[in-house]
């Protein structure tokens, strides 16, 4: 089960990520901090028992 405190975590490392995507001058390490801010925003308030994003995950889309 995900604590308030998990969540927060989420949000504050999505924010994080989208900071980073707005800073990146190469397009894929934008779409990369983009894929990463969308993976932490889902755990934050996707359903109730996802686990942290998982970067191999990522590597296949």
């Amino acid at each position: 089960m995900i604590t308030d405190k998990d969540r927060l975590y989420f949000q504050t490392r999505a924010e994080a990520e989208l900071r980073l995507a707005a800073e990146a001058e190469d397009p894929a390490v934008c779409q990369a901090h983009y894929a990463m801010a969308t993976e932490y925003l889902e755990a934050a308030h996707g359903a109730g028992l996802r686990l942290p994003p998982d970067p191999q995950r990522l590597s296949r889309g």
